[in-house]
């Protein structure tokens, strides 16, 4: 990916190449530690990578929809009309697509839109706020399963999109150059 920089994550245990420019919000405010989070200050994109424990309860075939419903669901959004999702591939070893990688690994990708409203409905005091108008977020999910160290590191992309969510997403090209260069240099961060 041109005009990016490889980045130390986890204290460089895992690096990948984000684009110039982002910062890493952590510089502005707390981030739990088993997240890496990354903002592009000109259009709004948020890259969260996450170390979660492995989810044995949730196969292969449904984990991309899984994730996707639970950042819904943290993101406050109930209502089914607000949430769109597509997987893109089926479920897929990750030896082809990620070198390095154990061969048991697998890779479940998929893509979508919330309708999220950013903001607090309640502000310090308890009064409620006037919220913005909900706004549509186009969503990349990239999940890369590592039964061999129970984890399921879980990759994101949220971008803002334009009123239609049907129409094209140019964010679709930076997710894929950012994950294409993910890289695990020190397993020990999984235990």
């Amino acid at each position: 990916m041109s005009n990016s920089t490889v980045r130390p994550l986890y204290g460089g245990a895992i690096t990948c190449q984000i684009p110039q420019g982002w910062l890493d919000a952590s510089d502005v405010r707390q981030v739990p530690d088993h997240q890496e989070c990354w903002q592009d200050p000109q259009t709004g994109a948020l890259l969260v990578i996450e170390i979660l424990d492995y989810q044995t309860s949730v196969s292969n075939e449904t984990a991309a929809q899984f994730f996707y419903t639970d950042l819904a669901e943290s993101n406050g959004i109930s209502s089914a009309q607000d949430l769109q999702f597509t997987p893109i591939l089926p479920p897929t070893a990750t030896s082809s697509t990620l070198p390095g990688f154990p061969p048991d690994s697998i890779l479940c990708v998929g893509t979508g839109h919330q309708k999220i409203v950013q903001g607090k409905e309640f502000d310090s005091f308890g009064n409620r706020r006037e919220l913005p108008d909900a706004q549509w977020v186009a969503i990349h999910l990239a999940l890369v399963r590592l039964p061999n160290v129970t984890t399921d590191l879980l990759v994101t992309l949220s971008t803002p999109a334009e009123s239609n969510p049907q129409q094209g997403d140019a964010s679709q090209a930076v997710f894929q150059a950012i994950f294409s260069t993910l890289q695990i240099r020190d397993w020990g961060l999984f235990g």
